[in-house]
């Protein structure tokens, strides 16, 4: 991971770059809504969607939104993920609007941005290219940009956001894996281990279902995720943060 300092005019260039590609992510997540008719949004599948109820420390702080939608199949394939996240905690409220942009069989990220706003205001865009995910961060501080490398397989995922695990859970196999993750909003890149610790019960808006247990470790910390058997997320676990997001519903 390496910061740059790029000649003024190359600065520029890459905010045209970072503009452009928010634009079309931007025009691509309101074509996957239905209530917007377009060819997307008709040839589109709902992958998953539904609500999160948030927990930090063991009371109730938020919730989260979300919807995964594709449009196409195998290398022609294209998902839309995005969600509405509020949150309350002890400095303030939070709310967080994610989008990110996958491709292909491998659901490769191609583009993703994330909107902050409350008691802290911050606008993040990452854009994939020559093998380098670059990111541009504005906030009251000014503008930053970084670039860090573009591993094969790499899954993006964010401080706070819990359907982005659905892209783990696709990966994890039948005996699990090794995945390196990109977490934009603290600047991050490593390694992530994933174990199958096995099948659970769990309780599911007032319903017993068995979930599919994997275990992530990486950078000193373990989180666990249940899952159902298309892949979706039903609870995680992130112990450090005392972090839970738990389905409201089956999906």
């Amino acid at each position: 991971m390496s910061q740059s300092s790029p000649k003024p005019a190359q600065s520029r260039g890459r905010r045209a770059r970072f503009g452009s590609a928010f634009v079309a992510l931007t025009a691509l997540i309101w074509l996957s809504f239905p209530a917007f008719p377009s060819p997307l949004a008709a040839q589109g599948v709902t992958v998953d969607e539904g609500t999160f109820t948030l927990y930090l420390d063991g009371r109730e702080a938020g919730s989260e939104t979300f919807a995964i939608r594709q449009s196409g199949e195998g290398a022609q394939a294209q998902i839309i993920a995005t969600a509405e996240i509020q949150m309350e905690l002890p400095e303030g409220r939070l709310d967080l609007r994610p989008a990110l942009q996958a491709a292909g069989e491998g659901m490769e990220v191609s583009a993703y941005q994330i909107r902050i706003s409350g008691h802290r205001q911050e606008e993040i865009y990452v854009t994939l290219g020559d093998r380098r995910f670059r990111t541009s961060v504005r906030s009251e501080r000014g503008e930053q940009e970084r670039e860090y490398r573009a591993t094969p397989g790499t899954v993006l995922l964010d401080t706070g956001v819990a359907h982005q695990y659905y892209f783990i859970s696709s990966r994890a196999g039948e005996e699990g894996a090794q995945i390196p993750v990109l977490i934009p909003r603290e600047g991050t890149q490593f390694e992530l281990q994933v174990s199958v610790v096995g099948t659970d019960q769990i309780q599911i808006g007032g319903t017993t279902v068995n979930a599919r247990h994997l275990r992530l470790e990486g950078r000193g910390e373990t989180r666990d995720l249940w899952v159902d058997s298309a892949n979706r997320v039903l609870r995680l676990e992130h112990a450090a943060g005392g972090y839970v997001a738990e389905r409201q519903q089956l999906p």
